[in-house]
């Protein structure tokens, strides 16, 4: 055998093996060799609220008794259409789930407008402010809307920046001071999808201080949902490909963050909510090719987790699973949120809310 043809050979083989590895390694990473069986569902009692297509994250007012909920029907995007305009709706939680319905409370600026994740301030004197993602215009923006005592929403300011180049969820630590995550490292659609084959990290969080953008923590697998403790002192940030919460320090004065701890989860975490007690539930993608192929056929089912932390003083805490369902139920599903003693659950794509029974944490 000639040295030309040798080295070919060698360089076929080498390549084979090393598309094997990140085929193997992709797939492992992404949730997709753990089994799940119809066995071992999470199947807490639930009913359905109609929805607009697309209720990928909500937040709960405790104080008024209502959820705010940010839907926009991403597979009308997907297919092509334009002008697709989302919106922000409000559920009154005060009477018996049976009477719960969406309302549409979405100011009429901007005129574009394609929510994705949302955040609620409340300050001491009772004044609210929602912050919201927004993927239309050349780059993202952060939408800032005042709200009115019935849930009414009056758009206040634009946010946009160029290090906010990938934005997926949004957590407002003041009326014009907010942290997001950038769910990737670039504007590139290419590069973007070839990290996320390769499992990298590129992705980040950012700080806005009512003046300008900067970078608070790196290093993160697709960033996704980032919440604050109840005191404002700790700062969680879930990773997706990373399957792990990341856990910070917050500097109230200056918006800087020191790592805690990094708690791996095991399954694609979406979306945080922060209960008044402390308590974290984290919407989850168990496996995420799943996910990914159910994105691009509802036919295609993708298995629903909501996961249940506790947090313990220093870092991590108390893990469980309050819902997993194998999709049929729901599929995607990428936030949960509790209000008193039920807990609602949304998706990314399906056009409905759960209004689920919650079981007591571990060893109450």
């Amino acid at each position: 055998m000639n040295p030309i043809m040798r080295n070919l050979i060698v360089a076929a083989v080498v390549l084979v093996a090393g598309l094997s590895f990140i085929g193997v390694r992709f797939y492992a990473g992404a949730g997709q060799l753990t089994t799940l069986t119809a066995g071992m569902e999470v199947s807490p009692q639930c009913t359905a609220i109609a929805s607009p297509p697309g209720p990928e994250d909500l937040v709960v007012d405790h104080a008024r008794g209502m959820a705010f909920v940010a839907a926009t029907d991403r597979r009308a995007i997907n297919a092509g259409a334009d002008n697709v305009r989302g919106g922000i709706y409000v559920i009154d939680l005060k009477g018996a789930p049976s009477t719960w319905t969406l309302r549409p409370v979405t100011a009429h600026v901007p005129a574009a407008f394609q929510p994705h994740g949302l955040g609620l301030y409340v300050d001491g004197a009772g004044k609210r402010t929602l912050a919201v993602v927004n993927h239309t215009g050349d780059i993202d923006s952060v939408e800032l809307f005042d709200v009115a005592e019935d849930g009414i929403l009056s758009h206040r300011a634009t946010v946009r920046d160029r290090a906010m180049f990938a934005l997926n969820d949004v957590q407002p630590v003041g009326h014009s001071a907010f942290y997001a995550t950038n769910d990737h490292g670039s504007a590139s659609a290419l590069w973007n999808t070839i990290s996320d084959v390769l499992m990298l990290s590129p992705a980040n969080l950012v700080y806005f201080d009512g003046t300008s953008v900067r970078e608070v923590a790196d290093d993160l697998g697709y960033a996704n949902g980032v919440n604050l403790s109840p005191d404002g002192k700790t700062v969680y940030v879930a990773q997706t490909s990373g399957m792990a919460l990341n856990i910070y320090d917050r500097n109230i004065e200056t918006g800087d963050l020191t790592p805690v701890d990094f708690v791996a989860l095991g399954t694609g975490l979406d979306n945080v909510d922060v209960a008044p007690d402390g308590t974290l539930l984290i919407g989850a993608h168990p496996k995420l090719v799943d996910f990914i192929s159910h994105a691009a056929d509802e036919k295609n089912l993708s298995p629903s987790q909501v996961v249940r932390l506790i947090p313990r003083e220093g870092g991590g805490g108390v893990a469980d699973t309050v819902y997993l369902n194998l999709g049929d139920q729901l599929s995607g599903s990428s936030v949960a949120a509790t209000y008193r003693d039920v807990m609602l659950v949304s998706g990314v794509f399906d056009p409905k809310i759960l209004v689920c029974e919650i079981a007591p944490p571990p060893g109450s």
